[in-house]
């Protein structure tokens, strides 16, 4: 399984197409492609506080929809790689023939679902894509739009020293 992740601020046509070769040197099984979605408690949601938010409806901040806008890039073509990049590596003829005819028939019955599931999914997000309203030309940027980051606030990453709780010895007293 290989996962690939667009909508980088810097990206190009020609990134997307150095990518693809890229992945099709991996020769991965399956591929999940995602958008970047910078939530506000990650550190990275302070790195891109200033790009402009094209999906205002946070329900669909997924890592699947597009929710910022690239500078070199327009929303639609980015969804055109994403998808045609989805294709050329799920129907190469290596990919198909491990789907159908790989030697561990456990792994080949999840290559199978996982296809399959993708397929359906691939429909619905095309269809979801031409059906969907997106901010077109908007000024709103993500810290306008979400506020103030709060990567200060998560507390994952942070290194604590361990708490040292005293022991009570246990005497006659404490048993009773």
């Amino acid at each position: 399984m290989a996962t690939y992740v667009v909508g980088f601020e810097e990206e190009t046509d020609a990134d997307y197409w150095r990518s693809l070769r890229h992945l099709l040197r991996y020769d991965p099984d399956q591929i999940q492609m995602l958008y970047v979605t910078p939530h506000r408690w990650t550190p990275f949601f302070e790195t891109v506080a200033e790009r402009r938010v094209i999906e205002t409806d946070t329900r669909r901040w997924d890592y699947k929809h597009q929710v910022l806008a690239t500078a070199r890039v327009p929303p639609w073509r980015i969804f055109m790689w994403v998808k045609s990049i989805e294709v050329i590596m799920q129907l190469r003829p290596r990919a198909l023939l491990r789907v159908l005819f790989g030697k561990d028939r456990h792994v080949r019955h999840g290559m199978r679902w996982y296809t399959r599931m993708g397929r359906r999914v691939w429909f619905h997000e095309v269809l979801d894509f031409v059906r969907g309203k997106r901010l077109r030309d908007s000024t709103l940027t993500l810290r306008r739009f979400l506020g103030e980051s709060l990567a200060g606030n998560e507390e994952s990453m942070a290194r604590r020293r361990p708490v040292r709780v005293p022991v009570k010895a246990a005497g006659p007293a404490s048993l009773g």
